[in-house]
């Protein structure tokens, strides 16, 4: 399992490197890639408002971190040992927001984390014993959602409601000796659950 993962790790790492070393076409003439500031007055009191609001202000913060984590994957190996460590720290904690907040998916979080991993990991072993554990944290997450999630659906009125009208839906169409005109037996079924969901949770 450890030599699988002492595989994977450069591979996962490549795939972080490629989401976040490539989100903008190096092939786009440079004129596309300007942004709105280079052409727009920002003495301009209007702007100057817009840019003070706060998705402004987090758009920024984003882009902040966007560029930090480029430059810190960019430079690792050449960062003295303090300093890579101090980066990933500030970069794991930025990581830790955004990912609380809904600003990275877990997959996001998963490639970028991986990526620290191996920026500040020299011993492939201990690279592929973190990462291991990294997939089973995030598993055990999912896991919890999951649970939750059934939980939820587990005490939702109109939840009930729709699953007991889908087995009567589902021996209804199975034992129907007509089907609507072109469809198939399992189209029509499609057909009749959707119509059963949007029935259990209208307004």
């Amino acid at each position: 399992m450890k030599k699988l993962l002492m595989l994977l790790v450069p591979c996962l790492v490549f795939v972080a490197a490629v989401l976040w070393w490539k989100r903008d076409d190096p092939g786009m003439p440079a004129d596309a890639t300007r942004t709105a500031s280079d052409t727009i007055d920002t003495t301009s009191p209007a702007l100057a408002s817009l840019q003070a609001t706060p998705q402004a202000q987090a758009h920024r913060e984003r882009q902040r971190f966007e560029a930090d984590a480029k430059d810190f994957f960019a430079r690792a190996s050449s960062l003295r040992a303090v300093e890579r460590s101090e980066r990933a720290d500030a970069l794991t904690r930025q990581i830790d927001r955004y990912e609380a907040d809904g600003g990275l998916s877990a997959g996001e979080a998963v490639l970028l984390r991986t990526a620290l991993v191996k920026a500040t990991i020299d011993d492939p072993a201990r690279q592929a014993e973190e990462v291991a554990a990294l997939a089973d944290r995030y598993r055990a997450h999912a896991d919890q959602r999951m649970a939750a999630f059934a939980a939820q659906q587990a005490n939702d009125p109109r939840f009930q409601s729709y699953k007991a009208r889908e087995a009567q839906v589902v021996a209804e169409v199975m034992a129907s000796t007509t089907i609507p005109a072109g469809l198939t037996r399992d189209q029509y079924l499609r057909q009749r659950l959707q119509e059963e969901r949007e029935r259990a949770y209208a307004p």
